[in-house]
């Protein structure tokens, strides 16, 4: 392991993630614990994957690399990322590095709080990972929500995202991805794909590569499981860039994934019912 001096700690015993937090105050606690769960961290020499690892007064603690600060956080809803106002049913772009709603008590700002303080008591319907962008829907309550209930429990949701993802991998033109995936028991922050048991999911993509060699995909789930589409990409050898779980965290400014289109069915909202987020910026280069 490359070896990054950080501290000989100096105090009372104290549990190891909670020493590197407060060393690292501007990085997350998923990225300490993703650091200390991929054995990066060594103390007296000794390579230690325990979050609860007690430090001792004088102990030598380094780290392979300084974990990734926080991008600057959000603290006010910005009108900007309102993509569609159909008074029941509001789609908002989400960017990159802010929450859907509160995970736990003490949690940074959500979306889901600052929508609320600007537009009122609002109910967000389904979710993005943090650090994934892109459009998101919120309901004003009402009879929309059965509606949207009964679309997403059908899976006549058409949903499209937009990676970029490592190479050389093993994705073909098009195809299609079933597998079962379950927590992973070694790290209960991942998932992983398994034989049996679990809960099964369906991705379909298409892959794109450009003139500079870099690979996209255009994914559509037929499930929604958890960091789905981040596991069936590192499953075929293609991680997005920047996953901090599944990938190199270091491949990307951020995590290269992008909800692009949302589509509800017809029949329940009328004709006009696609939703789309532009690219970011840091997807200019996709063809």
């Amino acid at each position: 392991m490359a070896e990054h001096f950080l501290a000989n700690y100096v105090g009372d015993p104290k549990r190891l993630d909670r020493v590197l937090r407060d060393n690292y105050p501007n990085a997350s606690r998923q990225t300490i614990q993703e650091l200390i769960a991929g054995k990066q961290v060594q103390v007296n020499g000794r390579t230690v994957w325990l979050a609860s690892w007690k430090i001792a007064n004088g102990d030598r603690i380094t780290v392979a690399l300084p974990p990734a600060s926080l991008p600057v956080p959000h603290t006010t809803f910005d009108p900007a990322w309102i993509l569609a106002d159909r008074g029941d049913i509001i789609a908002v772009n989400k960017p990159s590095g802010l929450l859907s709603e509160p995970a736990r008590r003490g949690d940074r700002a959500s979306l889901l709080q600052l929508a609320g303080a600007v537009l009122g008591p609002v109910t967000l319907f389904h979710r993005l990972d943090r650090d994934t962008s892109g459009v998101l829907l919120m309901t004003r309550g009402g009879s929309v929500n059965q509606r949207l209930a009964c679309a997403f429990r059908t899976r006549t949701v058409s949903k499209e995202y937009i990676a970029e993802v490592t190479t050389p991998n093993r994705l073909h033109a098009t195809g299609t991805m079933i597998t079962r995936m379950d927590i992973d028991p070694q790290r209960r922050d991942r998932m992983v794909v398994v034989s049996k048991g679990g809960q099964p999911a369906a991705t379909h993509y298409e892959r794109i590569d450009d003139a500079s060699g870099r690979t996209w995909v255009r994914l559509q789930p037929d499930t929604g499981r958890t960091h789905q589409l981040r596991v069936h990409m590192a499953y075929l050898d293609a991680p997005i860039l920047g996953d901090l779980l599944y990938g190199d965290p270091e491949s990307a400014p951020r995590l290269m994934l992008h909800a692009h289109r949302i589509t509800l069915p017809a029949d329940l909202f009328g004709p006009d019912a696609t939703f789309t987020a532009p690219l970011p910026d840091e997807f200019a280069a996709m063809p």
